[in-house]
């Protein structure tokens, strides 16, 4: 019977919680997509994603329609879970952009029900219910979903309060499951939570810190098939050689302080209360963090961001600021539930409006109507500056070429040319020597066969596709893009994590 009850009680805050987080999302709601800084990129990019998974390439790494139809592998370098998410979503009838909206707004709701049942391990189920409600409006919470419109981080900030409930549940399994998840949903956002994620279980769970390094070691491996490929590929990119951002101007100063809100100095000040008449080790270390993390994001941190594990990763110093969101969630849920008298709702009424206070001017978005070919058809490469050209390639693309192969050195013509997003093939005869360009960029894993047989690639005279036919003849030409032997490890270490993961769901048992 108490069971029932205590599961009963938890039913109740979870079907309360998701109606007050309803008001965070109800713009979406609306026709349209939100205007914001990167969401048009992101439904681009998650258009051209589907278009290479349904012509065969798996795991999607070069979007072929992507640079003016000379093709961009930028999937092979950033966050890829929220398109695999995607694929189900549009097969089910959804638009581009209204599958993105629903991944943004899935993303608040798991946010608030994984934070509610993170905290609940530790605290009662109104100090829960606030501590989730603080992380879902959050002010930088919302600023990502209206204003970045960055899909990847609000995936990753609902896996985060995820990951550290498994924790407490002891669940190395769906541990490791949900690290992996993490790196494959924002890699920038990942950098950030593992060291923290690795931190709380010495905090929290130093008893097992080798079966922790266990499930940490899988989820790393669940990823492989991305990180692996994207830290290695880089080197065949200009990312090196450009500045993406610079980090100097997005720290946070007077004019985008409200990120932190009213909520956060309060919570930090009653936190110094706290602190001075009771010590818990977690409540510290979130503490500590905070402090640490609020310095990063000032400009007085800037020697620090001059390394280039920082600025080159993170790039912009008031992304930490997902951190605080999940900090302020369990500074604010240990702090109710210290209190045990008449003042307990009326404390959470006080944050409540805090709450309100503020995240309500960050619920106002630009909505914009572009019709679903907008984004199925537009060729942007979808990154700031380009930064994951090859570099071999001379001059950035302007316009989409006429053809998709050229005759660059011979008399014939293309005869049976079809092409789909991963494969071109085509007939020709050649009275002579011929030179064929193919007007896609080229990117290790491109391979060229030439009447069956595999045939060499010159990719450095203008970073295209070229291979020449030196015998006289009607010709058969086949251009794939495949896994590279390296890729082909990954997966492999990729597809054992996961069977692993599986088998482990039944040895780790939860302890809780």
């Amino acid at each position: 019977m108490y069971w029932l009850k205590l599961n009963r009680k938890k039913t109740v805050g979870t079907l309360l919680l998701l109606i007050l987080a309803i008001p965070a999302i109800h713009p979406l709601l609306n026709n349209g997509f939100p205007l914001t800084d990167d969401g048009n990129w992101m439904v681009i990019r998650f258009s051209a994603f589907y278009e290479a998974l349904r012509g065969g390439q798996f795991p999607v790494r070069f979007l072929s329609r992507l640079n003016n139809s000379y093709g961009y592998p930028v999937a092979d370098f950033l966050y890829p879970l929220f398109m695999y998410l995607g694929v189900p979503i549009h097969i089910l009838g959804f638009n581009f952009a209204n599958t993105v909206k629903i991944i943004m707004g899935g993303s608040i709701i798991l946010s608030s029900v994984f934070t509610f049942y993170w905290l609940k391990q530790r605290f009662n189920n109104l100090s829960s219910l606030l501590g989730a409600l603080v992380y879902v409006y959050f002010p930088y919470h919302l600023f990502d979903l209206y204003k970045r419109g960055s899909v990847g981080e609000l995936l990753a900030m609902a896996i985060a309060p995820f990951i550290f409930w498994q924790i407490e549940r002891k669940n190395l399994a769906l541990t490791a499951f949900g690290i992996g998840l993490l790196i494959l949903a924002h890699n920038s956002l990942a950098f950030i939570f593992l060291p923290v994620i690795i931190f709380y279980i010495v905090v929290a769970h130093y008893n097992d810190l080798k079966r922790w390094l266990i499930s940490i070691s899988l989820g790393l491996g669940l990823a492989a098939f991305f990180w692996i490929p994207a830290l290695y590929d880089k080197q065949f990119t200009v990312f090196d050689k450009v500045v993406v951002s610079d980090y100097a101007k997005y720290f946070i100063t007077p004019d985008n302080v409200n990120l932190y809100g009213l909520l956060s100095v309060v919570l930090f000040l009653t936190s110094l209360v706290v602190l001075s008449k009771k010590r818990e080790k977690v409540f510290s270390y979130f503490f500590l963090l905070l402090l640490f993390v609020v310095f990063l994001t000032l400009s007085v941190s800037s020697f620090i961001w001059k390394l280039d594990i920082l600025s080159g990763f993170i790039q912009f110093p008031f992304r930490l600021l997902s951190v605080v969101c999940l900090i302020g969630a369990y500074l604010a849920a240990f702090q109710l539930n210290l209190i045990k008298t008449k003042f307990l709702y009326l404390v959470f009424a006080i944050y409540a409006i805090l709450i309100v206070i503020s995240s309500v001017g960050f619920i106002k978005p630009v909505i914009q109507n572009y019709p679903d070919s907008f984004y199925s058809t537009n060729q942007d490469s979808t990154t700031v500056k380009n930064e994951y050209m090859p570099i071999w390639v001379k001059n950035l693309p302007q316009v989409s070429p006429g053809e998709k192969v050229s005759v660059i050195k011979g008399h014939q013509s293309i005869e049976g040319l079809n092409i789909t997003s991963n494969k071109i093939t085509f007939n020709f005869y050649a009275p002579s020597e011929t030179l064929i360009q193919v007007n896609t960029v080229y990117f290790p894993g491109w391979v060229v066969k030439l009447d069956g047989k595999e045939t060499a690639i010159n990719y450095k005279d203008n970073g295209l596709i070229r291979f020449s036919a030196l015998k006289k003849g009607t010709h058969t030409a086949e251009v794939v893009f495949r896994e590279t032997n390296l890729r082909l490890i990954a997966d492999f270490i990729s597809l054992a994590s996961i069977v692993i993961i599986l088998l482990s769901l039944k040895f780790f048992k939860n302890e809780k």
